[in-house]
């Protein structure tokens, strides 16, 4: 009974991208309430946080203020208020009295592309998991700033060494590793990447000098000049603002780098606040998220545990809700729903 064993497995598979798509949408969902963390306590609102004041220009609101759906700017003396969108990214002037609204300037864009990430599993072609081959972990999604990115991978047991191929038009270059390095700095020899290129990554593992698996190809656009340009322009508003850094990297940096499905830049900047020895759960659990969206279950796995701890020192219950519900993702990734045997007659 070939095909009922076909359709079995196929209502197994939707089964288990709906199990995913109901949690992941509550974890939307949390995400509009109170629930940055330790941020300032000015900072903290309960609504539907849509962007931030950045400039001194309103009769209500101080700069660096954050805006809720429905919040009234009001400019002084015909003056223009400067803020930043977080649905979409841009930063928007205001000149006149007006409602900071979802449904005005500060919207998603409607031409948004829904792109296969671990929280978006029905635009993907299949679910994927654990294989037997060093799965590549960086550069992190599709596009990406950097032209010297990281390139990282996980081990397998029987490797003694890695093959690491870059690889676009008109460009190539490998490099072999020893078997206890699974991370690699982009090699200073070796030409950067190329705006407005794409490029594929592929780690090959070796027992001895005979290749015995090869990753799957990793395809990543590298973002031309002009974008690459926008973006460094908009990094710089957010840093004149002069925000606490925990709180830059989870709400501005992530909201512009992420108006553009650009996970390596924000998970850098999420990874650059663990370094410093942050003790805000929110930087663990947004980089946690950051990193399901990259299908990245194992990393996501241990950047929530992190965000538990701190959670329960701090008594912060907001956070502890996001991360169960990000753990619950992460427990349909490890163990997704078993297909039925086929039939026996």
């Amino acid at each position: 009974m070939l095909s009922t064993h076909r359709q079995k497995n196929k209502i197994a598979r939707k089964v288990y991208i709906s199990q995913i798509l109901v949690v992941a949408s509550t974890i939307l969902l949390l995400g509009w309430s109170n629930a940055w963390g330790q941020v300032k306590p000015e900072a903290k609102r309960r609504c539907k946080v849509i962007g931030r004041v950045t400039s001194v220009s309103d009769l209500r609101w101080r700069v660096n203020s954050l805006l809720c759906s429905g919040d009234r700017i009001t400019p002084i003396n015909g003056r223009t208020v400067n803020t930043l969108c977080y649905l979409n990214g841009e930063f928007l002037d205001f000149k006149q009295s007006s409602i900071f609204d979802v449904e005005d300037k500060c919207r998603l864009p409607h031409d948004r592309v829904r792109l296969c990430t671990g929280l978006n599993p029905t635009e993907c072609d299949g679910i994927k998991g654990p294989t037997n081959v060093p799965m590549l972990i960086s550069p992190y999604g599709s596009s990406m700033l950097s032209t010297r990115p990281v390139i990282s991978w996980y081990p397998i047991p029987q490797a003694t060494s890695y093959t690491v191929v870059v690889s676009g038009y008109e460009f190539y270059w490998e490099k072999t590793v020893d078997k206890t390095i699974t991370a690699l700095p982009y090699p200073k020899e070796q030409k950067e990447l190329q705006f407005f290129n794409t490029y594929k990554f592929t780690v090959l593992a070796n027992v001895g000098d005979t290749p015995i698996s090869s990753s799957e190809t990793l395809v990543v656009s590298v973002l031309r000049q002009e974008e690459q340009d926008a973006f460094a322009e908009r990094v710089k508003q957010i840093t004149e603002l002069n925000l606490p850094p925990d709180e830059a990297a989870i709400w501005d940096l992530d909201a512009v780098f992420m108006a553009r499905n650009l996970l390596n830049e924000t998970i850098e900047s999420l990874k650059a606040r663990v370094r410093a020895g942050s003790q805000n759960p929110t930087i663990y659990r947004l980089l946690a998220d950051r990193y399901l969206e990259a299908w990245l279950p194992k990393e996501a796995l241990r950047e929530y545990s992190k965000a538990a701890q701190l959670a329960k020192n701090t008594n912060n219950l907001d956070e502890l809700a996001r991360v169960q519900e990000g753990l619950k993702i992460v427990e349909l990734y490890n163990h997704p729903p078993t297909s039925t045997k086929p039939d026996q007659k």
